[in-house]
């Protein structure tokens, strides 16, 4: 941006304040000049928003109307407003995050509908869009693909600590066009803020809580050559005591969860034609995850637990530690009526982790000493590249055509620790180790074209062609004995060698190990603008995941009944339609948005954990890391959101989602199994295609007063309702387990005073103020526990309990 240019922003920001105290209204082209200066909207964007900003605030600054400012979004590869896009798109804005002290990506759930985050353990992160979603440690294609500036990456980089960020944008439904993986569930893209080429700014906040909490936070931008090179750094510190769970039997009793980050930004201007930025994050986080129990023990050796008494019984700890590098370049240049766009992305990630196999501590009850623990470490080095031609000023058809490219390499080790109960030996303890390389490549070819056919009424045609390839293994290598009973320790050496011979296991045969196929996904909308305030849409989107291969690095794969065939599993498609409307309401003071869905599936990928198949002694043994499945599946749902501004001082906004998703003719894995079946099967026909809830809302309101010396005083609050869900872990039917969580609520309160200009903020705040208890994730008894109990304790986790804290915010 030439320097006239930014002189003029800001005089005409400034003439704005000027003429009496900022309404709503005049912070929205306070924020606009904001965003002109730090997005990554284009130079021919930022030309025209100015002109607009001019022109607005000359024109509504004088008439001191109460307005919603306006959202801008990137959700379509080009920057645009939310209301104009011919889709579901939910927007968390950085405001919205400082203000209800966000410091982890899961606290974002409490600010919308529909979405639900969860992390049970160390290792998992699972998202969830429209009722679609799939445990992540499973292997398959996520159901809900999250990017980091336009760029995806895996879950478990977005489920890290939250600072400094623009916007978090939330598209819902099927991304078969623009995005780079063809999630059938949506995508999240996480937009941080970015440096600034005109001026310095930046914050510094701290919070402190009543659960060992504390959040440090700094950021500062500065230009480097005035209007051309700007740079931004920001970083965050955190720690807390996590679910604060105590384990009996170790005596753990100082639960951590410790994490930093790093950030920095930059930005170069050098023409108005080409703008460059550039952006590296690293996080390091380290947390003890010991697992709570519940249960009653059959034999009346180990105490009751409640899941609110959050006490562990593993013999050892769990625990994950964790650390990630990304870098994104993107480069755009105008060039006649065109507009060239590069993504270049990198992506290292390190990832360790142990985890207890005996959680309730049940071979206490026997006289096996033998350690029973895996660790596992794994690595993902990812790159992603694309490349983009788009159209900028044409009167009816305007276009965007591009290449796409990712690849990434995962590489798992696990030590494993185990016993095998019965035989003629009775007990046997061995370790072994586990090698899961897999590598993945995706090129696609893409288009996006709209038409405005009339002055009201514009169509939009999306095609999408992706190449899959996919290079798998599951090899385990036996390690040794690690337990005899005392008669047979004689005979160690033969044992071992008879128990050797069932290794190397080979999971992934030869001829199954690589994969290729290539998929056509694709897009289309009409967007009517009924009227001057509000538009209709129908659209249709296709989404697509490759078919793969259940990972279960066990020798008990022999004993299913088709062997490795029966680890198989198909692709998935999905074709989802969608009627919505866009409103502003009550000049401008309102907004109502709402979309009714329905979501056919071919194939859809299920997963089951827990399964048992009947081992060569008619004893039933678990199928670690569980089973993929496919199956028919409709989903149908609405979702509405909005806001108004009741008054200067107050303001309103909520969001609902109702999310209906059924199995249709499906048999899945299970272990209800009829007399002289090895691997059971159960009938989900009908019942609830996943963990989700039908029904979620969301609600938060804020009013302040203002006081004679420029500063206010406030209360908010943030309320999240969620309705009772099927816990898909009791669908192999394995043990005591609940098969639908029940609802719950949660209320977030704040109250604070900052300066009439947010320079300064200081707040007390509440998270679950009536520290509701709810259970949120609950998993079978292990397989020790079933052998020698008949299955007493489930690993439960409830909601976070209350937090109390206080946070310290100074912006410049």
């Amino acid at each position: 941006m030439h320097d006239q240019q930014v002189v003029a922003t800001r005089k005409a920001l400034t003439w704005a304040r000027m003429n009496g105290r900022m309404t709503v209204s005049n912070d929205k082209y306070k924020r606009l000049g904001s965003m002109l200066l730090n997005t990554n909207a284009t130079p021919n964007f930022r030309r025209t928003m100015l002109a607009s900003a001019l022109s607005a605030a000359a024109v509504s600054v004088s008439a001191q109307d109460l307005v919603l400012e306006e959202v801008v979004v990137t959700a379509q590869k080009r920057t645009e407003n939310v209301q104009d896009v011919a889709a579901t798109v939910n927007v968390v804005s950085g405001q919205d995050l400082d203000k209800f002290a966000v410091f982890d990506f899961r606290a974002i759930e409490q600010q919308t509908a529909g979405l639900t985050l969860s992390s049970p353990n160390a290792r998992n992160s699972t998202i969830s869009l429209r009722g679609v979603s799939i445990d992540p440690e499973s292997g398959v294609s996520a159901a809900v693909d999250v990017y980091w500036n336009d760029a995806v990456v895996r879950p478990d980089v977005a489920f890290s600590q939250m600072y400094d960020l623009e916007r978090i944008e939330i598209l819902r439904g099927p991304q078969g066009t623009l995005q780079g993986a063809t999630s059938p569930g949506g995508a999240l893209n996480m937009i941080t803020r970015r440096a600034g080429v005109d001026q310095a700014s930046g914050y510094v906040s701290a919070s402190v809580a009543d659960n060992n909490g504390l959040n440090a936070q700094v950021a500062y931008g500065t230009p480097l050559i005035d209007g051309t090179l700007g740079i931004r750094v920001a970083g965050v510190y955190d720690t807390d005591n996590g679910a604060d769970v105590q384990n009996l039997t170790s005596g753990f009793d100082d639960q951590e969860l410790e994490a930093y980050s790093g950030r920095i930004s930059t930005t170069w201007l050098p023409t108005d034609t080409f703008e460059a930025q550039f952006i590296y994050q690293y996080l390091d986080r380290t947390a003890d995850d010991p697992k709570a129990m519940a249960g009653a023990d059959a034999l009346a050796v180990r105490p009751r637990l409640r899941p609110v008494d959050n006490k562990a019984l593993g013999k050892t700890d769990n625990y994950g530690d964790f650390d990630f590098n990304v870098a994104n370049l993107v480069m755009s240049w105008d060039v006649a009526d065109l507009q060239l766009t590069g993504l270049v992305a990198y992506q290292d990630s390190h990832k360790t982790s142990a985890t207890e196999l005996d959680r309730a501590n049940s071979l206490q009850l026997t006289e096996i000493v033998a350690p029973t623990f895996q660790q596992s470490t794994t690595d993902v080095e990812s790159w992603v590249y694309e490349f983009r031609v788009a159209s900028t000023e044409n009167v009816f058809w305007n276009y965007m055509v591009g290449l796409y490219h990712r690849d990434q390499q995962t590489s798992t080790e696990a030590l494993a620790n185990s016993v095998r109960l019965g035989g003629p030996i009775g007990a046997l303890g061995f370790q072994s180790v586990a090698y899961l390389p897999l590598d993945a490549s995706e090129f696609a070819v893409f288009t996006f074209n709209t038409f405005d056919l009339a002055d009201t009424v514009q169509l939009e045609f999306g095609l999408r062609w992706t190449d899959y390839d996919r290079t798998r293994r599951a090899d385990v290598e036996f390690e040794g004995l690690t337990y005899l009973p005392p008669a047979f320790e004689s005979l160690a050496e033969l044992i071992s060698d008879r128990f050797s011979e069932g290794f190397p296991i080979i999971g992934v045969p030869k001829d199954k190990q690589s994969a290729s196929e290539d998929a056509w996904t694709g897009s289309l909308a009409v967007r009517w603008d009924w009227r001057d305030d509000t538009n209709l849409y129908a659209s249709y989107n296709r989404g697509y995941r490759p078919s793969g291969i259940s990972i279960v690095p066990s020798p008990t794969i022999e004993f299913l009944p088709n062997g490795v065939d029966d680890l198989l599993h198909d692709e998935e498609t999905s074709d989802a339609f969608e009627l919505g409307f866009k409103s502003r309401l009550w000049n401008d003071r309102a907004s109502l948005n709402g979309a009714l869905y329905y979501q056919t599936f071919e194939g859809y990928l299920g997963f089951v954990r827990g399964t048992q198949v009947i081992d060569d002694t008619g004893a039933p043994i678990g199928l670690p890391g569980g089973l993929i499945f496919n199956g028919d599946a409709t989903i149908w749902g609405v979702e509405l959101d909005g806001r108004v501004l009741l008054g200067e001082t107050w303001d309103f906004g909520g969001a609902l989602s109702y999310s209906k998703g059924e199995w249709d003719g499906v048999s899945a894995p299970c272990n209800d199994r009829e007399p002289g079946e090895v691997l059971g099967t159960c009938d989900l026909d009908g019942k609830p295609l996943g963990g989700e809830p039908e029904w979620s809302i969301s609600l938060n309101s804020e009013y302040f007063i203002p006081l004679e010396n420029d500063s206010e005083v406030y209360v908010r609050g943030l309320f999240k309702y969620t309705d009772e869900r099927q816990n898909t872990d009791a669908s192999a039917g394995l043990g005591q387990v609940a098969e639908t969580f029940e609802s719950y609520q949660v209320l977030d309160l704040f109250v604070g005073w900052r300066s009439s200009d947010y320079s300064w903020d200081i707040s007390l705040w509440g998270k679950n103020v009536f520290d509701e208890d709810a259970v949120t994730f609950e998993q079978g008894p292990d397989q020790y526990d079933v052998a020698l109990s008949g299955g007493s304790y489930t690993q439960t986790n409830i909601l976070p309990e209350r937090v109390v804290g206080v946070t310290a915010r100074y912006s410049f």
